[in-house]
């Protein structure tokens, strides 16, 4: 497989995963299409369900590919989490 076949199931793989997000989400989320706008519940609901959907989608993708996966960045120590004025 070449870079371009890669690059491609990459297109194909992400254009799948926004369509299972807009269709998920807006079945959840958005009860009728009458207005321009989402009114604020919709938006809030549409947005929390867009980042489980996408946490989701990291953490199959690291079980599946753990060399591939994002590292979790470390806690920082207590010592560097204080701050003072001088």
């Amino acid at each position: 497989m070449d870079d371009i076949d890669v690059k491609i199931l990459e297109m194909k793989m992400i254009s799948k995963m926004f369509t299972g997000i807009s269709e998920a989400c807006s079945a959840k989320c958005i009860s009728k299409y009458s207005e321009g706008e989402l009114n604020v519940g919709e938006a809030v609901c549409a947005e929390r369900c867009a980042q489980k959907w996408m946490d989701t989608f990291k953490n199959v993708q690291s079980k599946i590919n753990p060399q591939n996966a994002v590292p979790a960045t470390p806690a920082e120590p207590a010592e560097q989490k204080k701050s003072s004025w001088f």
